[in-house]
């Protein structure tokens, strides 16, 4: 009898240890991890954003042969990017119709020519004039690097911030001991009560996923969190690139030999391609030193078809077009690790598979936002109630909600209230201002894409500071109306900038742009029964 006495005691200890590491850890990683979530969640679509974001690319049906698109965007860049030492070339797939290819500076006549990208015809090979945007792949790099931050300065935020949601998530299990249970409840108007409900119901509805997208996050990107294993074992330069080459397709550097010599067919490298990983299953074709006897043409597989990212490639020589080097296998910690990283981007996933991770992915996000809100009602209800003091997580709840102050409530509290406010609404309208930025910016504006970028952290410090001018309840029901209405608006706006508003959309078979418009329309909406329910 004593000894289950002594076990009760222990559990009862071990529970609320874990409900202060799971408070703390929540609330102070919270407003990254929301942001993170929700960029997130978006770049699971971020293909289909980017190419939202070019209206003035016409429509087009997919093409069957991407050998012949290959050849003719060669054509092109032979003009192009005549003196450049490398040209890769993105070819279309089932999400995308169209081409895209990148080049680095070279030198033509003695002057150097700078970088250059652009946007291809498939069925010319023709380049085409578009305005300047990062489209989608910025929230998708926005998660994971945090953008202005330098690269392995934000990774390493991001890997620390994932790191916590796994210690909020264990802890948040250990906590819950009726955690299914209270998946089915729900206790509307009951103040802290109901978002205690909507936090458990959010977590358990995508539990699973939450574990699996935060661990393989800190897998996919292991080589820079725990590099001393693979520093041990790779110890020399070529061991180094050997294990690179295992997780990243490389060309093979290769110095030019100044003898001119024109390309063999592309397109039948791209076919012989296809012949052994199915058609339309080609990610890039990158070629160094092009119309040089030392050209080498780089074929690498794509992802759609397999839950792995692991490199696989063929290498051809660019004046024969023989085959040099078949890149399939590699190691199974590699292999392992490409698994792990293909679950968190979800690059094999059909449309619907993309959506269940979308879906999901706002889960995830509610579920954040809703810690953050519960930990600002608990302490504010119980504030109240003593006068101004607040002392610890574990308060009465109120039979409704607190949300205008009635006495004097700690600075931490108010602080925390409005960095609630401006993480969570005025992200929203942080991203909906990007978007409209991609539409009004000039489409000749110097610069163009990173004043995309600059408008959206514009945007969102002016949220933060409307936060901590308005009470509480007002920022909360003004912010989520702003973020309504920029989204409701924002098909409209493409209807008035683009030819390729939502109706001639549905009408064409145009399911990307017609898809981003009813999306933003269902989100409007969300987001508007979120400002009345503030």
């Amino acid at each position: 009898m004593r000894s289950a006495v002594r076990v009760r005691r222990r559990g009862v200890g071990l529970r609320q240890t874990m409900a202060g590491l799971h408070v703390w850890v929540g609330l102070l990683a919270g407003w990254l991890l929301y942001a993170m979530f929700l960029t997130g969640s978006v770049s699971f679509f971020r293909s289909e954003i980017t190419q939202w974001m070019h209206p003035e690319v016409p429509f087009t049906q997919h093409v069957r042969d991407n050998g012949d698109v290959a050849n003719k965007v060669v054509g092109t860049l032979a003009t192009l990017a005549s003196g450049s030492p490398q040209w890769s070339i993105d070819l279309p797939d089932a999400r995308d119709a169209n081409a895209y290819a990148s080049w680095r500076g070279g030198q033509v006549d003695g002057q150097v020519q700078p970088d250059g990208k652009a946007i291809f015809d498939p069925a010319t090979g023709q380049a085409l004039p578009v305005r300047d945007t990062w489209g989608g792949e910025f929230f998708y790099y926005f998660h994971f690097t945090l953008h202005y931050l330098p690269s392995p300065l934000g990774r390493w935020i991001v890997g620390l911030a994932a790191m916590a949601l796994l210690v909020a998530l264990v802890s948040g299990v250990i906590i819950h001991k009726k955690i299914f249970a209270n998946f089915f409840t729900f206790r509307p108007r009951k103040g802290q009560v109901s978002w205690l409900d909507a936090h458990n119901a959010f977590s358990v509805l995508g539990l699973p996923f939450h574990f699996m997208i935060a661990y393989t996050g800190l897998v996919a990107l292991m080589t820079l969190y725990v590099p001393w294993g693979s520093a041990i074992v790779f110890d020399t330069a070529r061991d180094k690139q050997a294990f690179m080459t295992q997780l990243h397709a490389s060309m093979p550097t290769q110095p030019p030999s100044g003898q001119g010599i024109a390309l063999a067919n592309v397109g039948d490298m791209v076919r012989q391609a296809e012949t052994r990983w199915g058609a339309g299953n080609i990610a890039r074709v990158v070629l160094n030193n092009p119309g040089d006897a030392s050209a080498r043409v780089l074929v690498v597989r794509g992802e759609t078809d397999r839950v792995s990212v692991s490199p696989q490639s063929l290498l051809f020589d660019g004046a024969s077009g023989a085959l040099l080097q078949a890149s399939d296998p590699v190691g199974m910690a590699a292999e392992l690790r490409s698994v792990f990283y293909a679950l968190h981007l979800g690059r094999f996933a059909d449309v619907v598979t993309r959506f269940l991770y979308f879906i999901v992915s706002l889960a995830g996000t509610a579920m954040v936002g809703t810690g953050l809100v519960l930990w600002a009602v608990k302490r504010r209800s119980r504030a109240e109630s003593t006068g101004g003091s607040s002392t610890g997580p574990h308060t009465k709840p109120a039979s409704r909600p607190s949300l205008v102050a009635t006495k004097p409530v700690p600075l931490g509290l108010r602080v925390v209230e409005r960095l609630n406010i401006a993480s969570v609404a005025g992200l929203s309208i942080a991203m909906s201002a990007f978007l409209w930025g991609n539409r009004l910016l000039p489409v000749d504006m110097t610069q163009r894409a990173a004043w995309e970028i600059h408008l959206f952290f514009i945007v969102w410090l002016l949220a933060l500071g409307h936060a901590m001018l308005r009470p509480v309840a007002k920022a909360w029901f003004e912010q989520w109306c702003t973020a309504a209405v920029l989204l409701a608006l924002l098909p409209v706006l493409n209807a008035l900038t683009s030819e390729r508003n939502l109706f001639a959309s549905i009408r064409s078979g145009d399911w990307v742009f017609a898809g981003v418009d009813l999306t933003v329309l269902a989100l409007a909406g969300l987001h508007a029964v979120l400002a009345v329910r503030s």
